[in-house]
């Protein structure tokens, strides 16, 4: 599969948390935010990258992102790190969901995954399925462009 798309917006994304230090953003909420942000990505990245295994191998596939929504994982990834340590997290976890992505022949990236979601607040949304492909598009194309949106509000605020 191709990654040229993911590989911009994880570029963009990193760009844009790279502005940032870990004394830029005095203001709690925002500098919470940006903490929370990158810790949640790369946790999301892990699963995904175990989701992309399951579609490359034929297993079935099912994201669950409770791990990557915990308060109490990202408070943990937060408190262990630096500012700089999460942006690396960041950057290896997309390096790594990104090799993955690139070893699943375009066939294979029309299998169906599930998913089994939770909001930032931990509510369940509803369950859905969805071609690979598309959840990788939808992570290209909103998930991710999204998040790098936010965090540039927070540099241009600061």
């Amino acid at each position: 599969m191709d990654t040229s798309a993911l590989d911009l917006a994880y570029r963009r994304l990193l760009t844009t948390a790279a502005a940032l230090d870990d004394h830029s953003l005095t203001e709690s909420p925002a500098r919470d935010d940006t903490d929370w942000t990158l810790a949640h990505i790369a946790l999301s990245d892990r699963l995904l990258a175990a989701t992309a295994r399951d579609v490359l191998t034929g297993t079935p596939a099912v994201v669950d992102n409770r791990a990557a929504m915990d308060d109490t994982a990202i408070g943990t990834l937060i408190a262990s790190t630096t500012h700089a340590q999460r942006i690396g997290l960041v950057r290896g976890a997309a390096d790594g969901l990104m090799a993955v992505i690139r070893t699943i022949p375009d066939h294979a990236a029309d299998r169906p995954v599930r998913l089994r979601l939770v909001n930032r607040e931990g509510q369940p949304v509803p369950e859905q399925s969805m071609p690979w492909h598309r959840l990788v598009e939808l992570r290209a194309s909103t998930h991710i462009p999204g998040h790098t949106e936010r965090i540039a509000a927070l540099v241009a605020g600061r």
